[in-house]
């Protein structure tokens, strides 16, 4: 899938963040670029962030392509935007992760709210281990975003995160920070994320080179495990 992270400036991308913030959240002609490249790559989803035209252009790549998934997550303000993801027609509705990590009950009335409409219910997490043993313990969802890469950045602990996802085998864990902000060669990367329980992932991509070949080589990584 497209990860939107960098378009949105995430914070893990460091003193990039404002450079990708400024050049893509209000400019979907830049965005859109990326993502014809990745779906010319093979990428036939999106992981929608409600931000800027985010949204915008993720309703033309569905309307240009049949076969084009969406999913997205909450917005952690005051509104979820739910709404708009469900005018998306999101296929997995994620419970943001700096909601979903305080384990509190707005986690458990965002997932009944999402169940209530239909829709996949997931929850992303960024504080991996505690969040993943609450939700394992209170049986919440069976879909998980989480962050999972060959160096262990964003995991916390890289072998007990990994021993948890390995051994949920009932469990759906899509990967995301999988280069970990460009810290890690496409290669490298999804050949670690191919020995793991790792369904799909979640690229942020900046240019349309990086998107050609990071989602060629993430496809081929995780076919390898069919």
């Amino acid at each position: 899938m497209i990860g939107t992270s960098p378009f949105i400036g995430a914070g893990q991308f460091g003193l990039r963040a404002q450079e990708f913030r400024k050049k893509f959240l209000f400019q979907p002609e830049k965005m859109l670029k990326i993502m014809e490249a990745a779906y010319q790559a093979g990428a036939r989803g999106m992981e929608v962030i409600t931000a800027g035209e985010i949204s915008k252009v993720a309703m033309i790549m569905k309307e240009t392509y049949n076969d084009f998934i969406i999913t997205g997550s909450t917005f952690p303000g005051p509104d979820p935007m739910i709404e708009e993801l469900m005018n998306l027609e999101s296929k997995i509705i994620f419970v943001h992760g700096m909601v979903s990590d305080r384990k509190n009950q707005k986690l458990f009335e965002l997932i009944d709210d999402i169940v209530s409409r239909g829709v996949i219910p997931g929850i992303a997490v960024h504080n991996p281990i505690s969040t993943l043993k609450f939700s394992f313990e209170h049986t919440i969802v069976k879909t998980y975003l989480i962050p999972i890469n060959a160096k262990g950045i964003f995991m916390g602990d890289k072998q007990k995160l990994e021993n948890m996802i390995n051994d949920r085998k009932d469990c759906y864990f899509i990967g995301m920070k999988t280069l970990a902000a460009g810290k890690i060669e496409p290669q490298l990367a999804y050949d670690y994320i191919a020995k793991n329980n790792i369904c799909s992932v979640s690229i942020g991509m900046v240019t349309p080179e990086e998107a050609k070949t990071s989602t060629t080589i993430a496809l081929n990584a995780l076919k390898s495990k069919l």
